[in-house]
């Protein structure tokens, strides 16, 4: 199954023994609710990605460096399952990055759209991971960008959004909810220059977007609303 042009697929992951190694050995000698000391050839997403691969982890993007207890917030999207009181988190490295670099609090007017899933392409395979990324036009061009914090929870209490339909196609997001709050085991601080995808976040237009969605929820990704 070819994805659509505007879906973003991940780049191969190929974990040799030196990776599994190091990833494992870094994130052992790393204290409880600390920064992880980051010095490895290796693409933070990576790490990110295998650590929720081989444990029960999920991550968390903000760009508030010091949280000592992650508490659920009230979200506000039209999909019911991104729209609770609860904490948000993925359990991909490449899109927790893109909530933990924008700046919202220099650009509170900022909206975010965005996407990130796994089709069924065999009865006993997936894809692996595409990705959409846009953000209001206006402030995209302002380059608002910052460093940001990817916290590690354990995902005991978190619960997967559920698998979907699109066209026949069966699919699956790594998006997690949880209603409680949550003790990061570590974190690890990420800038613009680590985000893998960072030329090819898009600019909408908000007035537009919400236009389009109300006359058809389904068509995503609403290509007229995008300006860049």
């Amino acid at each position: 199954m070819d994805a659509p042009s505007f879906l973003l697929p991940r780049p191969p992951f190929n974990k040799t023994p030196e990776m599994v190694t190091a990833f494992d050995d870094l994130f052992q000698s790393t204290p409880i609710g600390a920064f992880i000391e980051y010095s490895l050839p290796f693409p933070k997403w990576q790490f990110l990605s295998y650590l929720c691969e081989t444990k029960d982890l999920v991550l968390h993007g903000s760009q508030n460096l010091e949280i000592a207890q992650v508490e659920p917030r009230q979200a506000i999207d039209k999909k019911i399952f991104s729209n609770q009181l609860a904490i948000y988190a993925t359990t991909d490295g490449i899109w927790v990055q893109y909530f933990a670099i924008i700046d919202r609090k220099k650009y509170p007017e900022t909206t975010l759209f965005n996407s990130c899933l796994q089709a069924r392409i065999t009865p006993d395979k997936f894809s692996e991971p595409l990705y959409f990324f846009s953000i209001t036009q206006s402030v995209l061009i302002r380059k608002p960008w910052c460093k940001g914090a990817i916290y590690i929870l354990p995902r005991q209490f978190f619960i997967q959004e559920s698998t979907q339909q699109a066209q026949g196609t069966e699919i699956v997001f790594p998006h997690w909810i949880s209603s409680q709050s949550a003790q990061p085991i570590a974190k690890l601080l990420v800038g613009a220059e680590d985000f893998l995808f960072l030329n090819q976040i898009h600019g909408h237009n908000d007035e537009k977007l919400v236009r389009l969605f109300s006359e058809n929820p389904n068509g995503f990704p609403w290509l007229e609303a995008l300006e860049s």
